[in-house]
């Protein structure tokens, strides 16, 4: 007798044989939910009343003894689309419970997956264990009844798996850049953004194998996405450590003899020159402590300024809110400060701007007309810009 194959990890289907059912057939929701159910929970028999609290918990059904019965009756109709040998039955009960059939053979994918996790746990070597890793992610073909998600009996163990995977990807590639299996770990980072692009350790060694590789287009893209969606489409801030791959996203290996034409036209083409110069935080200190070391020698007064973006009530403000906001106060920075001031995204909610040969006063001044420019030009964004800046000495603070 061939074996019951169910997935739970990504898309729902069970398959016997040839024969497979999926949810995308148009069945009822509280069907497929009945199932789902009986699977996650196949090493126990399920209560009647438990089932009935799971499907009509608003009490949307005045007979819902009559309405589990049928859809039962319809998930039974739907399971012999599955062709199992006559009389064999999936969903069996038992004194007022109801269960998968345990003495159906069955792979189901997330014991398999929690089965390989368990092993990499007492593995007796790294080869061993990054092997037991690999078929672990391979398996993993999304998150637990994704579609299903936000169900309160899902989420729970959605949120297991999710993190579960995340480990072991965590795991994985770390011994996969240690051991310099680049390719192997391109892929699985590659995969994983599809499950989930928020995790800046997996962008991080996405972004070092590119480099290792010399594949420094590719990682310079990737950083700029990554802080792309980091900052501006989520409002939060990558990791520090993430951020101090600028420098080597950026540096380029140019030809032993370059020609000093096509120098001249890199560096000239760098900037048009209109407005405030913009640059990625790590850039940005360089600056900072050029400036510094210029200012020690000429005496040339220079204040570091530093803006963040708050709600009226001084909370943080919701990430869709956050990245309007930031969009918008850049453009101001840039439009009120000189061609030759500097500044960059300090965090999600933060710019750090440098004003050189400019007095406290005069650093107060550019503060303020910023200040009034972003409230003139935005009238109806509900948020509150907070400002510090310091210039050798004690910090001044002004709402």
């Amino acid at each position: 007798m061939e074996k019951l194959k169910i997935t739970m990890l990504g898309d729902f289907s069970m398959s016997y044989g040839e024969n497979t059912i999926t949810e995308q057939s148009k069945r009822s929701k509280k069907m497929w939910t009945l199932l789902q159910f009986m699977i996650a929970n196949h090493n126990r028999e399920i209560p009647q009343s438990e089932l009935i609290s799971l499907l009509w918990a608003n009490k949307d059904s005045d007979n819902p003894v009559g309405a589990l019965k049928t859809s039962l009756h319809r998930l039974r109709a739907c399971l012999d689309l599955l062709g199992l040998p006559e009389g064999t039955e999936i969903i069996v009960n038992s004194m007022g419970t109801y269960s998968l059939n345990s003495r159906l053979e069955c792979e189901i994918d997330f014991d398999e997956f929690d089965a390989l996790y368990k092993k990499s746990m007492v593995a007796q070597s790294e080869k061993e264990k990054t092997t037991l890793y690999l078929a672990a992610i391979d398996l993993y073909k999304g998150d637990f009844l994704n579609r299903s998600r936000t169900d309160s009996w899902v989420t729970p163990i959605h949120n297991y798996y999710h993190s579960l995977y995340l480990r072991i990807v965590h795991d994985a590639i770390d011994i996969l850049y240690k051991h310099k299996y680049y390719t192997e770990l391109i892929n699985i980072c590659r995969k994983a953004f599809t499950i989930e692009n928020l995790d800046d350790r997996i962008h991080l060694y996405y972004v070092k194998a590119l480099l290792d590789i010399n594949e420094k287009s590719a990682a310079k893209q990737h950083y700029t996405y990554v802080m792309d969606l980091f900052y501006n489409k989520n409002g939060i801030n990558p990791s520090p450590e993430f951020v101090a791959l600028y420098e080597k996203t950026v540096k380029d290996d140019n030809a032993y003899n370059a020609d000093f034409g096509i120098l001249k036209g890199q560096l000239d083409s760098f900037d048009d020159g209109i407005g405030a110069y913009y640059c990625e935080f790590a850039f940005f200190k360089h600056v900072y402590q050029l400036e510094i070391r210029d200012a020690v020698r000429s005496g040339r007064p220079t204040n570091l300024c530093l803006l963040t973006a708050v709600s009226k009530s001084q909370d943080e403000l919701e990430s869709k809110q956050l990245n309007r906001v930031m969009t918008k106060l850049s453009d101001c920075i840039s439009t009120s400060l000189r061609s030759r001031d500097v500044y960059s995204r300090y965090s999600a909610s933060q710019f750090v701007l440098l004003l050189t040969n400019t007095t406290k006063e005069q650093a107060e001044m550019v503060l303020d007309r910023i200040l009034k420019r972003f409230k003139r030009d935005n009238p109806k964004i509900n948020c509150t810009l907070l400002y510090k800046f310091d210039k050798a000495g004690k910090p001044n603070n002004k709402t």
